[in-house]
């Protein structure tokens, strides 16, 4: 599973972060050109909020599990 981000509007070339199945994440690709303070407070956001995360995509997609990349 995977989130996307940017500053301001989503667009096509939005950073990438995997979450992986210990809870945290992995940045996979930072097409947004974000800071490395800028990404490593969203590291800091995604990890907190990990459960959320999982919890809302799972409720979204109607799934009953997550199938983690890494």
């Amino acid at each position: 599973m995977h989130v996307h981000v940017s500053k301001g509007r989503p667009n096509a070339h939005a950073t990438k972060f995997w979450l992986t199945k210990s809870g945290g994440c992995v940045l996979a690709s930072n097409g947004s050109n974000l800071s490395s303070h800028d990404i490593n407070k969203l590291i800091d956001v995604i990890t907190a909020q990990y459960d959320l995360i999982c919890e809302s995509w799972l409720k979204y997609f109607n799934a009953k599990q997550i199938q983690f990349y890494i």
